[in-house]
């Protein structure tokens, strides 16, 4: 007996062709997993690069301030071994280590001269890893001003050869607040981007960032 077909049901003899991704389609799917990954990636390392320099540039700043408000508070003279003598607190940075310290300095001869023993350090820090000392390729400006012309260096404050300063860039600060040795800048970048500080003579200090053409 044949049995009538009914409304849905299936066809006698008609085969079920499987349906599926061809070897090619399978490729192409692949091939755009891995460049979103490749994508997502870059830009992940790229927004922590940022993210670290951004960071130094804030823990340099922050540093700088603290230091200033050191010898603010210290004051221009202090007793020693009973006697009233000088003293100024200096901020050295070494650009070969990528750090810097803070020094306390007290005239302990009495010859208003910073010399070797008289100098005792506060602390050091170092800069984050992946940032240094120094400007991405293309900055034509001097930071934070604008003004034409590439960066000296990256780091601009005077150099003098007593210590604790020793021939490296340094701010030495009075009891105001003011730095002695006068206007200068920082530069720190991580190969791609840059951050600049720079400090002028009555202690007053910025941070800008270059965008690419201009500081600001």
């Amino acid at each position: 007996m044949i049995s009538a077909w009914q409304p849905g049901g299936k066809v006698p003899g008609r085969l079920c062709r499987a349906q599926g991704f061809t070897l090619l389609e399978l490729l192409l799917v692949m091939a755009l997993i891995s460049i979103l990954a490749c994508m997502t990636a870059w830009g992940g390392k790229h927004m922590m690069r940022g993210w670290q320099l951004k960071r130094a540039g804030h823990q340099v700043l922050e540093d700088l301030k603290a230091v200033q408000g050191r010898a603010e508070m210290s004051g221009s003279l202090t007793m020693s071994n009973g006697i009233l003598v000088m003293q100024r607190t200096f901020l050295v940075f070494d650009p070969d280590a990528q750090s810097y310290a803070a020094y306390a300095w007290q005239d302990r001869d009495g010859d208003g001269i910073a010399e070797v023993g008289e100098s005792d350090q506060l602390w050091q820090k170092s800069l984050p890893p992946g940032v240094f000392f120094s400007w991405a390729p293309g900055i034509d400006r001097r930071a934070c001003s604008n003004v034409a012309g590439p960066p000296g260096s990256a780091i601009s404050f005077s150099s003098p050869t007593y210590a604790p300063c020793d021939d490296r860039p340094c701010i030495k600060f009075d009891q105001h607040g003011f730095s002695v040795m006068g206007p200068g800048a920082v530069y720190l970048s991580e190969g791609e981007q840059t951050l600049a500080i720079t400090g002028t003579r009555p202690g007053h200090f910025t941070m800008c960032e270059w965008n690419g053409e201009r500081w600001r």
